[in-house]
């Protein structure tokens, strides 16, 4: 049976790798196709990521084929998709589930969107396209195939699923299925936080945050995702501040660089805020919102089951961003600040703070005492002070010697006394000097 084609799809340069699975499937005897996302991104102009396949081998078929030359894994046995294991690539391969073009078409038409639901040929290039999703691509439209509330009720995940393609790409939501959407928001309760989870990411280093955030809002979507961002909607702030806090919140989010722990920082960073408002001679205050807000940040993204450095990093930006009055801090203060975020988030903290300031009514005056503070930081680092306990020019055994004393609590507590005083004079971080002043301070304790 010949191959309909919609159109001819030229520049498709597929991988040598994946060639060979290809190569090996049709002298196999089995026709298969190029499936998915890798056909959108070609036809957006980007390069493509993830290779799919769909073939006509069964997936036992699929398995003996290709074990002799890869490593093959049965991901889904039972939705008939494995895995083959390129040295470059996964290559995920699915079997139809009916003959030649018939069980293509019926693979097509399950899909969540038609701009998901092509097929090119292999290898005669043919590109078959029930569901104009080419078309959709061109005009900017995302659009279920067929009956929207069913694709969505297949995998409730597809809703959000939408948001995300809505954040990188830009596209609009046609009309029905935007109303199944909404109808449909209720089934993310019932999707595993991890794949909920990595939507989110992926969704939050898109380029077209604002829009993806009305979908999740406007779509009922949030209070399955992140209900603790919506304490924020309407909620005003003070004469600083251009929008409500949950406004606010986005355009932060808009604002930072597309890195994962920036962006998460900026959806978060205010989270605490409705939680501590008070009005006070006439005007909001939010004071410890940002310890609030780290607390709440920590419990989000642990529910999301994130991993522990991360939501680490995340926590300390959330803690950290204010920056207030750094005008007026001390050589000191600005080392005991190094050292409280950690050399290696300092870049982070300092975009997500310039993301928030942008956000507010007059930013210049706050945005310049941020350089400011940047290139204090940058000096102080070319000192190479003593910011952690392992760079003191003491340490716990000789403490123990000077003081004639055993191991113990004592021990640590005298280390952090050292460490606070070379953080005010690093001039100080001398082995003689710190041992006569510990002798100083500590000399009359009584010896095991």
């Amino acid at each position: 049976m010949e191959i309909p084609v919609g159109s001819r799809m030229g520049g498709l340069e597929i991988p040598a790798d994946v060639g060979r699975v290809l190569d090996l499937l049709l002298v196999a005897g089995s026709r298969s196709w190029v499936v998915g996302g890798v056909l959108r991104d070609h036809l957006l102009g980007a390069a493509p990521r993830d290779w799919d396949l769909a073939t006509e081998a069964a997936p036992e078929e699929v398995l003996r084929i290709l074990r002799p030359h890869f490593t093959v894994v049965p991901v889904a046995l039972k939705h008939g998709t494995v895995r083959a294991i390129t040295p470059k690539r996964e290559v995920e391969i699915t079997s139809l589930r009916g003959p030649g073009v018939e069980g293509l078409l019926r693979d097509l038409g399950r899909r969540d969107f038609t701009i998901n639901a092509m097929a090119w040929a292999y290898p005669d290039g043919g590109l078959l396209d029930p569901g104009e999703g080419k078309k959709d691509l061109e005009t900017g439209c995302l659009r279920a195939v067929g009956d929207p509330q069913a694709r969505f009720r297949e995998d409730p995940l597809r809703v959000l699923r939408a948001a995300r393609f809505v954040s990188c790409l830009g596209f609009r939501v046609d009309a029905a299925t935007y109303r199944a959407l909404r109808s449909e928001a209720e089934g993310l309760r019932k999707v595993a936080v991890e794949r909920v989870r990595d939507e989110m990411c992926r969704l939050l280093l898109g380029s077209y945050i604002e829009p993806a955030f009305s979908l999740l809002r406007n779509g009922r979507l949030l209070p399955w995702i992140l209900p603790e961002i919506l304490e924020g909607f309407g909620v005003r702030q003070n004469r600083y501040h251009r929008h409500d806090v949950y406004r606010h919140t986005i355009q932060v989010v808009r604002n930072a660089p597309a890195r994962l722990p920036v962006r998460l920082a900026a959806l978060l960073h205010d989270i605490g805020k409705p939680r501590v408002r008070k009005s006070v001679g006439g005007e909001f205050r939010f004071h410890g919102h940002a310890a609030a807000g780290a607390e709440v940040a920590a419990a989000v993204l642990t529910r999301w089951r994130l991993p522990g450095r991360l939501v680490q990093d995340v926590v300390v930006l959330v803690r950290n961003h204010m920056l207030l009055g750094s005008d007026r801090w001390s050589g000191a203060a600005v080392r005991r600040f190094i050292r409280r975020v950690g050399k290696e988030r300092l870049p982070d903290l300092f975009d997500l703070a310039r993301a928030d300031r942008l956000d507010h009514v007059d930013p210049e005056a706050s945005l310049a005492a941020l350089d400011r503070l940047k290139v204090r930081v940058r000096d102080e680092l070319e000192k190479s002070p003593p910011l952690e306990r392992g760079e003191l020019a003491i340490d716990g055994a000789d403490v123990m010697d000077r003081l004639d004393i055993g191991p113990g609590p004592m021990v640590g507590e005298i280390l952090k006394r050292v460490q606070e005083l070379v953080l005010d004079d690093p001039e100080k971080n001398d082995r003689q000097r710190l041992l006569d002043w510990i002798q100083s301070r500590y000399g009359s304790l009584p010896s095991n």
